[in-house]
């Protein structure tokens, strides 16, 4: 069993750009109530719809939240492969002497 996490960066990073162009494209705006009728039905509509809107607003906190936590994780792994990178590439040219 392989333990390899392969990232394709290019890969991740336009997931997460299309992932904040549809946030930011998110409307959780409710349409304002009706006026001037008293049915349970047209009450009721008002009451989901605020609700919605409330769900939707937390939906893009969470998913904002994310999406930045996501980002950060990428840059800390590609820094990582970076820095491991540069340390085999020069453990590759052989030994050196350490000077203290």
């Amino acid at each position: 069993m392989s333990t390899e996490v392969k990232i394709v960066y290019a890969d991740v990073e336009t997931q997460l750009t299309e992932m904040t162009n549809a946030l930011a494209s998110l409307n959780p705006k409710a349409e304002p109530p009706i006026t001037g009728n008293t049915m349970d039905v047209v009450t009721k509509l008002t009451e989901l719809s605020s609700n919605l809107e409330q769900l939707l607003t937390k939906y893009q906190t969470v998913l904002n939240t994310n999406i930045r936590t996501t980002i950060s994780s990428v840059e800390f792994m590609k820094e990582s492969d970076e820095k491991i990178s540069n340390v085999m590439q020069s453990t590759a040219s052989g030994p050196r002497k350490v000077i203290p």
